[in-house]
């Protein structure tokens, strides 16, 4: 056997929307049924989320039976006869392990769902699923045979906030964040509804994983800060308990959604900040939520608070990345980005013996539209051009604005035939632009286009160079024309 830290070549990995699935999978199951019923439907619901076969073994009378199948192939094979076997070191040790068991034709994963000596039982999945141990080790704890066979119907908190905690440590992104979160809040609270609403930058809150209901019945929702009861509680970081909202002043409309009028609010706090708001409704327990819910919440909402800290700081990065390459009128690269992905392309070009084309974009008498229409207009102008560059180019050349009112295009492979025409395209496109707005309905822009490709060896500096002689040429005949620099660095007739 092999370790679940050693993932071999062809290991296997879940989608966050399958490690959802298959923490869902006790809820999806009747735990009334027959062993035999229970058994094959766990199979079969499982074998349906990650698209591989799934068995489950048990020992009797000193040999393993296979006791429930997804499907017939591939087969498991076991010792009929007794004797010993792969899937006797998963008894061996107490505990909900997940090993690795290697074929002479196939790899299978183990997973021990029952580990006592007397009666193990061991869940079978049909590939190398290792990388993905902590959920599946988070599946046989929550589905624990054990405890079945005990009438625990509901994990112990701390079991729970155990398994939330590792789930997370293995999760990202804000919607897989809140599926995973919802999911264990459900487990130690039961409800027939839930919701995770998290404050954006500006302070407003959206709806990022639901629990009961689609979410894109909620998805386009924003709540400003103080508003509503999620609202609310964000704003005062307090929890909200209310145990029936016919008898609260101001709560007693009712939606028909709702089978009870009992529901709780509770900020994810972190430090002085709330990040978020989980609220419940239809709790599946007799009576309203109590006390000791919230109590519980609380306890759980911790370790979601780092992961969505967490979370937030991962934006903010991106964004701070962002914001360092991208000009903010125009959404185009900056100069600097320009500059070295143009320096990447020509040692590319070297290597592959490939050229760079380069496009210089200037818009004729933008001056002239700033005194006359004013700075807003001339920015709208701005991000209006940027947005015609961007379509009249391939997807993997890089429009940047270069200064002013003058733009560059870097076209990786690139020839005096291909950039040629995407620069008529683009001064075309310019020439035929209009605002709608009344009071601009007489602006009008063109543009004048240097057009350059370098042969390989050549410096961005005499690339860039040779692009504003063209464009330099473009503007001395008489602008709105495109104007293209030789072989040689001179400029060819129009």
């Amino acid at each position: 056997m092999s370790s679940p830290d050693d993932p071999g070549p062809c290991s296997r990995r879940l989608s966050p929307e399958q490690r959802v699935a298959l923490l869902e999978v006790r809820h999806r199951i009747d735990a009334t049924d027959q062993p035999r019923e229970f058994l094959q439907e766990l199979v079969t619901l499982i074998g349906e989320i990650v698209g591989a076969k799934v068995g489950v073994a048990g020992k009797r009378d000193g040999a393993w039976v296979v006791a429930a199948e997804s499907s017939s192939e591939p087969p498991i094979a076991v010792h009929r006869n007794g004797g010993p076997h792969p899937f006797d070191r998963m008894s061996a040790t107490p505990g909900h392990r997940v090993e690795l068991c290697r074929t002479s034709d196939r790899d299978w994963t183990l997973i021990s769902l029952a580990s006592s000596p007397s009666a193990p039982v061991v869940l079978i999945i049909d590939g190398d699923w290792t990388p993905c141990a902590l959920v599946f080790r988070d599946l046989a704890r929550s589905f624990s045979l054990e405890a079945r066979e005990e009438g625990s119907s509901t994990p112990a908190l701390h079991a729970i906030t155990q398994h939330l905690t590792r789930a997370l440590a293995d999760t990202s992104g804000l919607a897989a964040v809140g599926e995973v979160v919802l999911h264990h809040v459900v487990q130690a609270v039961p409800s027939g509804m839930a919701s995770l609403a998290v404050a954006a930058s500006d302070g407003e809150l959206s709806i990022v994983a639901t629990h009961g209901y689609p979410r894109a019945l909620v998805e386009h929702l924003r709540i400003p800060a103080g508003s509503g009861v999620i609202g609310a509680v964000h704003v005062s970081r307090i929890p909200l308990l209310v145990p029936d909202v016919a008898a609260t002043p101001g709560l007693d409309r009712r939606r028909s959604r709702y089978r009870t009028g009992s529901f709780a609010a509770v900020p994810i706090v972190a430090g002085a900040e709330s990040l978020g708001v989980v609220s419940l409704t239809d709790r599946l327990n007799p009576g309203p939520y109590t006390a000791d819910d919230l109590a519980a919440l609380a306890v759980l909402l911790a370790p979601a608070a780092l992961a969505l800290g967490r979370e937030r700081v991962w934006r903010e990065a991106q964004a701070y990345a962002q914001a360092a390459v991208i000009d903010p009128v125009s959404g185009l690269f900056n100069r600097r980005y320009f500059q070295a992905r143009l320096d990447e392309e020509l040692q590319r070009g070297i290597r592959q013996l490939t050229s760079v084309a380069l496009l210089m974009v200037d818009l004729d008498g933008f001056k002239s539209i700033n005194d006359r229409f004013g700075h807003v207009a001339g920015d709208l102008v701005i991000r209006d051009i940027s947005e015609i560059l961007r379509r009249s180019v391939r997807i993997f050349d890089v429009c940047t604005r270069f200064g002013g009112e003058e733009f560059a295009v870097m076209m990786p492979g690139g020839t005096v035939e291909s950039a040629g025409t995407i620069a008529e395209r683009i001064r075309q496109r310019v020439e035929a632009y209009q605002r709608s707005e009344s009071d601009l309905a007489d602006l009008r822009v063109t543009a004048s286009i240097g057009v350059a490709v370098s042969p390989p060896g050549m410096t961005a500096r005499e690339l860039i160079e040779r692009a504003d002689r063209a464009l330099y040429h473009a503007k001395k005949q008489g602008k709105n024309r495109v104007s293209t620099a030789a072989g040689d660095g001179t400029v060819l007739p129009n």
